[in-house]
């Protein structure tokens, strides 16, 4: 508890802490002296000799899960963690700099189901020349978004920026690594990643492959086609070989391998053509179909069984209508020496 003589100001930020700490809380580093350190630069001289430590008490409730990563990739941190009876978690992981590929960002992060908190430390070797962790190739479907990201390490002044091989263009710059670029690309590309510092220059490259799902493009529409006339079928697609089209239908069952374009000519229709037809396209990574129908119309049945109640009610069995809807039936009633003749 505070004295009447504390400062107002003190007591408002202790109170901050404390409810921070109930339940139900996001991960909050505690303060301490290395927490804005987030720059180191370390003389050659010292290479190897001296661990820095990436200290930080940690509170969050649920516990939060915690990582460290190195430009982006996990690392093992095996007894790093420890436990303290004050809810809190304390971390503690030396960072070895042997060589220049030790260079580079490391990172804690905290995380549970309210949120996330993290720690970086930027660490150079004094007048190092610019040097780029290895990137990855990148394949990705067409039309879905991307993001590259370099990470690089060098001091004084380094300058990053990826580059743009297929329109030789600067795409993006920055002075902190790692260097995004967020894209959507419909075509294969290569990017460079490149920086530079006044004691070098260095690149690398990396290669965008766009793969091309299986789709279709386009189809027969339905179509109300009369009897005997001529139907042109047809079903275009598009994707990366290896490629499978197929069509099926009432009667057919038409597979082409690598070919992109279907079509079908029916030169006399018939009513066991009508029916749903399918077009069904696959490649190694996706696949894609579609659905049209075709009705073949005839001439309606004929009435074959009319019964007479009276002379004010007569019906039917409804026949066939020849797959069109029949809008109305003629009947003329003759009477002949006390029959009733129907004509229809």
């Amino acid at each position: 508890m505070l004295d009447s003589n504390s400062d107002p100001h003190e007591k408002s930020t202790l109170d901050i802490i404390y409810f921070s700490k109930h339940l139900d809380s996001p991960p909050f580093i505690l303060p301490n002296d290395e927490i804005h350190l987030n720059s180191i630069i370390i003389a050659p001289k010292n290479i190897s000799h001296i661990p820095i430590d990436l200290n930080c008490t940690i509170y969050g409730d649920p516990i939060p899960e915690i990582n460290i990563y190195k430009d982006g990739k996990k690392l093992l941190i095996n007894n790093s963690i420890e436990y303290l009876s004050s809810g809190d978690i304390f971390l503690h992981y030396p960072i070895y700099i042997s060589n220049i590929n030790d260079t580079g960002l490391y990172e804690c992060l905290a995380k549970n189901s309210f949120g996330s908190i993290s720690l970086s430390k930027h660490i150079n070797i004094e007048k190092q020349k610019p040097f780029i962790q290895s990137l990855t190739n990148l394949t990705i479907r067409t039309d879905q978004q991307f993001t590259l990201g370099c990470y690089a390490s060098g001091q004084p002044n380094l300058y990053l920026q990826w580059i743009d091989e297929t329109n030789n263009q600067i795409i993006n710059t920055s002075s902190t690594s790692p260097i995004l670029f967020t894209s959507i690309n419909t075509k294969s590309n290569v990017y460079t990643c490149q920086a530079r510092n006044p004691y070098g220059e260095i690149s690398s490259k990396i290669f965008l492959t766009i793969q091309n799902p299986a789709r279709i493009l386009s189809i027969t529409p339905n179509k109300t086609i009369k009897i005997n006339e001529k139907l042109d079928i047809y079903c275009f697609a598009d994707g990366d070989n290896p490629f499978e089209l197929l069509l099926k239908s009432p009667l057919i069952k038409k597979k082409y391998e690598n070919k992109k374009n279907l079509s079908i000519i029916i030169d006399n229709i018939q009513m066991s053509d009508s029916g749903l037809y399918e077009c069904y396209v696959k490649n190694n990574y996706s696949e894609d179909h579609s659905i049209f129908e075709i009705i073949v119309q005839n001439i309606p049945d004929k009435i074959e069984n009319i019964f007479i109640e009276n002379s004010e009610r007569i019906f039917w069995m409804k026949p066939f209508n020849g797959n069109s809807k029949i809008l109305k039936y003629i009947l003329k009633i003759q009477y002949k020496q006390g029959k009733i003749i129907i004509f229809y």
